[in-house]
């Protein structure tokens, strides 16, 4: 009887020690499965945030060469822009080193100058006579020369009066202005044989004496 009851004390602290191993065994589990889990939930959670990372790069890239576009776009248009006003600039220029100083014709006058003007050419054959009636071909190109001396156009530019200079009808005196301007020209041209007519002087007028 007593070895029974030493056998049985024996098997009851073999289950005690046997218990708390299954407890650790079974913490150990469940701390594993955890740590599984956690490390799941972080790769999947990183791969978004790595993907969402690389698309703001792309759009970034993409906003800094539109960006770069505009200003290339814009530094050509400005580049381009300073070329014409340099351009106009220099032809101006030109244009006023070519003028030489003439002798006005009267009081009226705040500025007279003559050009090595070219004759217009002409379709005209055999001798020329002056012809004051518009629409004609001898006042058309009378016209050309008269407006290209000071940068009108012979179509709407307006004829306020034109005149015989002499010189058998060869020489006319033609008060010009552009439609919409203040500024009145009188322009004096001549026939040449051959060639057509040509502007041998402008007088900027003061004001316009043939406006009725």
């Amino acid at each position: 009887m007593a070895d029974d009851n030493q056998d049985f004390s024996r098997l009851n602290n073999r289950n005690r020690r046997r218990k708390p191993r299954k407890w650790l065994t079974a913490v150990l589990a469940i701390a594993g499965v955890a740590l599984v889990v956690v490390l799941l939930v972080a790769v999947l959670n990183d791969k978004p945030t790595m993907e969402n990372q690389t698309a703001d790069e792309q759009n970034q890239k993409s906003i800094a060469e539109q960006l770069q576009g505009n200003n290339d776009s814009s530094n050509g248009e400005d580049t381009e822009q300073a070329d014409e006003e340099k351009q106009d600039d220099d032809e101006k220029e030109k244009e006023q080193e070519d003028k030489k100083e003439a002798e006005p014709s009267d009081d009226n006058v705040k500025e007279a100058y003559s050009k090595d003007w070219e004759p217009v050419g002409t379709d005209q054959s055999g001798t020329h006579t002056t012809t004051f009636e518009k629409g004609t071909q001898d006042w058309n190109e009378m016209m050309q020369a008269v407006g290209g001396a000071v940068g009108l156009d012979p179509a709407s530019m307006t004829a306020w009066w034109v005149e015989n200079n002499g010189n058998g009808g060869n020489d006319v005196i033609a008060t010009v202005s552009a439609p919409d301007a203040d500024e009145t020209f009188r322009v004096f041209a001549s026939w040449v044989d051959g060639s057509g007519w040509q502007a041998t002087k402008v007088e900027v007028l003061k004001e316009n004496d043939r406006k009725s």
